[in-house]
């Protein structure tokens, strides 16, 4: 026996080595529908989680499933492959676990394991089939084009492929749940132009039919709300840069001008795939190409009366390529395409012929005042709706088939500069219209009657009202603009009430809107003209001008303000007779901060000097003998010029704020070393050219700096070079001697293995999701096809259409007590009916030790497409001890606002810490009485086999496995299990082994790692004793005991806060989020002995105390 598995093993042994592990999910088959696009339960399915590299601050879970049911492929048995029954299996002593490995489908493992433990006869003859190579599947039929023997894992196989995707097709995604004429193929409504503001729907308000009950929200006061009238946790508001939690971006107001496109090389995840990118006239999609194929889609659609020729001039007017004008210039649209308007076109047509703004506003162009050779005309806006008041300025009333038009008043639009383009020439210039316009446009079918209540604002002269949310957010809302100006001195009632949205500037003292600080424009105005200085417009010269730095004082730069004291203008260049300017922040930066240069000397020993000077001397090319030579220290910056460039007086010419050094300064001008010696005198006395050599042996075409000619230069040409300006950090970061805080690039481990095929890359045929090869009969002509794996956003045999869908994310939070549990979470979507049906469900194991930073993103969709608009929905999150399988608690959130395709919501959950919640104001049958802990709701947990809302509804056995917890059925007919520590499946028949051998020392706690998070480094994580620490508790642990004198009062509890100094690139523009790390605990001070014992895992420059009272502490690390 054991030689017949010896065997057998050998048959896999390459494919082992060779390709990732692929385990297909939910294969069996759950519905035989023809129309299976209308059903939302997954199948075939592979699980994993998105974006690994940042699994410590975002962790998605994702399943890609196929959309299409499996029997329209008709695959029959492939010879070529080995079969086993499962009683073969078990004679050789095949486990569960080796067809895990293996890569065989869950549901099929688990069906052997229930035959190994139960004996079942009725199992002993399903097949196994023994794949290999690159195939998978229960009967070999899958292959994925992207596979590769390089690949050790599938997750790095996904992952690469994202990083080389790029979506270039003209194939758009479609959401398709709403009836709406968005134009011809392949235009098609978009989830994210639903509730944008505007009608996209050329056959009637349908996208924008129910959005005005958004403006009717509350948020709570712990909650912030987003521009769109959706709330998320105040916790969530500027917490990551790169991930967003309003659908709108707003929670991350620094970031506005941030599109997060999925052209940017990302697998799909909520930061591409459920966020609004843009706000144009067009679309608001992430995809890029979306607005160039509208584009040609409205231009799709032509009056008859109006030639082929005509209209095919227009377009080439606007730069958007056609057959007859492939290569688009300003010669071909001036020469060749106006022409042909003035010759075969109307006086006046629309252009697009559909209206462009707001489902009835169309643009309108009369042919002889297309003129100017560069700049765009401005449209005339016909429409047969009132659609303006006076504050638009629109001129020159006419009329054109039914609509009265108005010609909008010109604006600033070159159309562009070199080649032509259609972003310049018509997306740019109808984006400045709809700018200009949208304000006037009122919500859809918005209650004109609730104008009057007490969190609306009444635009000024005008029946359109706004939410108090929408009030100085950035976007104008009102005709006049007045959401956005409304001040003390103005309206001061509403100004108060509104005064939290503002930013009152320290210099002006000017309110301005918090999204307007550090946008890169000046909002609060100059008052240092000469200086060039705005504190809004960017954040890290906000910061340097108005906080004292330990790193920069006394550095002979002026960065503060003055500040008044005791009559006198100080500032951080003030009475630093005492202050060392030479030390680790200023040694050796290439700025002179000390006036004799003294921090920059001995800095580059790997080149010989050009002289040899002393300490007390500095290099210098004479004034009157343009001689390199040695300078005296006590003649540098003693205000007599000695030296060419004014080397020697560099603090001299230094204004105020300045933020650079060096450089060879005449006249008040410094030049760039380019200018030296290049026969081109600069300064006034052409001291740039005074010391250069004559009669060169060769000729020169630019500056002896160059790098061809620098080493033909003679030692004083060769020392001006070098004497280059040298901008100053803006910032300086602290250091501590002997720590290396230089940033070095790291060398990644994971180079790109580029071996996908470039037509899959090119177009990919799934759009965001997977494609794979179905193999149908080795025997026929075609003997295969294919079809594709869809992220939970998309489904279709393309994965081409939209899905309805909710959009979780989530962050817990433990009580002290609890912090060393392991617990499951379940998030079910369920509905109101009695049936109380589970449309969909994600689970999976927290640890409070591993992610209590963590915000877990979590998809759920509906078991039907459409959603019933006549239900309500709610999330239900059961939390259960991943050990003992007790229920910990259970948390509901209703979801609201059904009209929206795709509803971000954002939760922080508090698991409880006792589990006492019983009511008795239900008569559950079979089940008990429940208190959710976030309401004041109530409701059934059913017993196993029991279901609704009163737990009266009988279902079939609950197929779970005896050692596990039987929650309930999805609507899919297949059971919830909640599986105990060590196992998983769906079933929770599969045995996680990973933890018997014991890899967590020291009395560690091996927690095995959730199915869809394996990855070669990531089987299992470690739940350390105190004391110790490391991936497998291998590390002893810092103890700090801390003794504290009587005179120092302290409160009962106090937090430590430990700060650690995180290499990074310093020029860099932003910084990395964890610069510098600091990590804080809570701790009790023991009253008896005034002492406290810490054991501290991670390392740490500084040690801060904070007491409750806020007196601060400072220790250095041990």
């Amino acid at each position: 026996m054991f030689h017949m598995k010896s065997i057998f093993y050998l048959i896999f042994i390459h494919w082992i080595v060779a390709i990732p592990q692929i385990n297909l999910y939910f294969t069996d088959q759950v519905s035989e529908n023809e129309n299976y696009d209308e059903i939302g339960i997954r199948y075939n399915c592979i699980r994993l989680a998105s974006n690994m590299d940042r699994k410590n601050f975002t962790r998605q879970i994702s399943s890609y499933c196929m959309s299409e049911s499996s029997l329209k492929f008709h695959i029959e048995n492939d010879n070529s492959f080995q079969t086993f029954s499962f009683a073969k299996l078990a004679k050789m002593n095949i486990t569960s676990e080796d067809l895990y490995f293996w890569s065989t489908p869950i549901d099929i493992i688990e069906q052997y394991q229930i035959y190994l433990l139960l004996n079942d006869s009725s199992l002993a003859e399903q097949i196994f089939y023994n794949c290999t190579l690159s195939r998978f599947g229960s009967m070999c039929q899958y292959e994925f084009y992207y596979y590769h023997e390089s690949y050790s894992s599938l997750y790095e196989m996904i992952h690469e492929y994202y990083k080389q995707y790029y979506d270039k097709t003209t194939n758009l995604t479609c959401y398709t749940h709403l009836k709406c004429n968005r134009g011809y193929s392949p235009a098609c409504l978009d989830w994210t132009e639903i509730c944008d503001g505007k009608v996209d729907c050329l056959d009637g308000e349908y996208d924008e039919e129910h959005c005005w009950e958004l403006d009717f929200n509350e948020c709570k006061p712990n909650e912030y709300q987003c521009n769109n009238g959706l709330c998320i946790p105040n916790e969530f508001v500027k917490d990551d840069t790169t991930n967003f939690d309003c659908v709108d971006r707003s929670d991350e107001l620094d970031t506005f001008d941030f599109i997060a496109e999925v052209t940017s090389s990302t697998e799909p995840a909520f930061r591409q795939d459920d966020t609004i990118c843009r706000f144009s006239f067009v679309t608001n999609s992430c995809i890029r190409e979306r607005e160039s194929v509208l584009a040609n889609s409205m231009f799709s659609i032509k009056d008859n009366n109006v030639s082929d020729e005509c209209w095919s001039a227009y377009k080439c007017y606007f730069a958007i390529k056609t057959a007859e004008h492939p290569d688009i210039t300003f010669n071909v649209i001036n020469q060749e395409c106006k022409t042909i308007i003035k010759d075969k076109c109307p006086d006046m047509l629309y252009v697009p012929n559909i209206p462009v703004f707001f489902g009835h506003i169309y643009t309108a162009y009369k042919k002889n005042e297309l003129l100017h050779p560069l700049e765009i005309e401005p449209p005339y806006l016909c429409s047969n709706k009132s659609f303006y008041d006076d504050s638009l300025s629109l001129v020159l009333e006419t009329l054109l088939n039914n609509t009265v038009c108005f010609k909008v008043s010109r604006f600033t639009s070159t159309g562009g500069v070199g080649v032509p383009s259609d972003t310049d020439r018509f997306h740019n210039p109808m984006d400045n219209i709809y700018q200009q316009i949208k304000g006037h446009h009122s919500i859809i079918d918005f209650p004109l009657h609730r104008c009057n209540e007490s969190n609306f604002y009444q635009c000024r002269n005008s029946s359109k009202c706004i939410s108090f949310h929408r009030l100085i957010n950035g976007v104008t809302d009102c005709p006049y603009n007045d959401d956005e100006n409304i001040y003390e001195n103005t309206n001061p009632g509403l100004f108060a009430q509104v005064k939290h949205k503002y930013y009152k500037c320290q210099v002006t003292n000017k309110y301005i809107a918090q999204v307007e600080l550090f946008d890169r424009d000046c909002d609060c105005g100059y008052e240092y003209d000469e200086y060039g200085f705005c504190e809004d417009k960017d954040r890290y010269d906000n910061f340097t001008r108005r906080t004292i730095s330990f790193q920069t004082i006394c550095d002979d730069f002026q960065e503060l303000y003055p500040i008044t004291i005791d009559g006198k203008n100080q500032t951080d260049e003030t009475e630093c007779e005492q202050w060392e300017c030479d030390n680790i922040y200023t040694h050796c930066d290439k700025i002179w901060n000390c006036l004799d240069g003294k921090d920059e000397m001995n800095c580059d020993s790997s080149l010989p000097p050009l002289l040899n000077c002393s300490s007390d001397y500095r290099m210098c090319v004479k004034l009157n003998t343009s001689e390199l030579t040695c300078l005296p220290i006590n003649k540098v910056n003693d205000g007599i010029l000695d030296c060419l460039g004014t080397t020697d007086e560099r603090a001299s010419g230094r204004p105020p704020y300045h933020d650079f050094d060096g450089g060879f300064y005449c006249q008040g001008q410094y030049l760039t070393p380019d200018y030296l010696c290049n026969g081109h005198g600069q300064c006034l006395y052409d001291e740039d050219e005074q010391f250069c050599q004559k009669n060169r042996s060769f000729e020169m075409y630019s500056s002896i700096c160059a790098d061809e000619y620098i080493s033909f230069g003679s030692d004083a040409e060769k020392f001006l070079c070098d004497i280059t300006r040298e901008d100053k950090e803006r910032t300086k970061y602290f250091k501590i001697n002997g720590f290396n805080q230089s940033f070095e690039n790291e060398v990644n481990g994971n180079q790109q293995i580029d071996v996908i095929p470039t037509d899959l890359l090119d177009n990919p045929r799934c759009h965001r999701g997977l494609d794979l090869r179905v193999w149908l009969n080795k025997s026929s002509d075609l003997n295969s096809t294919s079809t594709c794996l869809c992220p939970p956003s998309y489904y279709g045999n393309r994965c081409q259409y939209q899905n309805q869908r909710l959009s979780l994310s989530i962050r817990f939070h433990v009580s002290a007590q609890s912090r060393q549990i392991l617990f499951a979470i379940l998030i079910m979507l369920i509905d109101n009916t009695n049936q109380r049906i589970i449309h969909s469900y994600e689970q999976f194991t927290y640890s409070s030790m591993r992610d209590c930073k963590v915000k877990f993103n979590v998809y759920l969709v509906y078991s039907t497409r459409p959603k019933d608009m006549n239900k309500n929905y709610s999330i239900h999150i059961d939390i259960y001890e991943k050990i003992s399988l007790e229920h910990r608690g259970s948390f509901i959130y209703p979801v609201e606002f059904l009209f929206l395709p795709v509803h971000r919501l954002a939760f922080i959950i508090n698991i409880p810490s006792e589990d006492d919640y019983s009511c008795s104001d239900k008569k559950c049958l079979h089940g008990k009485c429940l208190n959710y802990f976030n309401t004041k709701e109530t409701f059934c947990q059913c017993d196993q086999n029991w279901s609704g809302q009163y737990c009266d509804i009988p279902q079939n056995n609950c197929n779970c496995s005896s050692n596990s917890l039987c929650t309930g059925r999805a609507s899919d007919n297949q059971s919830i299990c909640i599986c105990r520590k060590d196992y998983f499946g769906s079933k929770c028949y599969l045995r996680n082994r990973i933890c018997n051998n014991s890899p967590c020392r020291n009395n560690g706690s091996c927690i095995p790692n959730d199915d869809f998070m394996l990855t070669k480094s990531q089987e299992y994580f470690c739940i350390c004793p105190n004391g110790f620490s490391g991936i497998r508790c291998e590390l002893i642990n810092t103890q700090i005991d801390l003794i504290f004198d009587k005179d120092i009062h302290l409160s009962h509890s106090i937090f430590i806060h430990f700060i650690k100094i995180v290499p990074f690139d310093q020029t860099a523009v932003i910084i990395p989020e964890t610069s510098p790390e600091r990590s804080t605990t809570l701790q009790t001070i023991s009253q008896a002995t005034n002492s406290i014992r810490i054991y501290w895992s991670q390392p740490f420059h500084l040690m801060f105390i904070e007491t409750l009272e806020k007196m601060y502490y400072l220790r250095d690390s041990p």
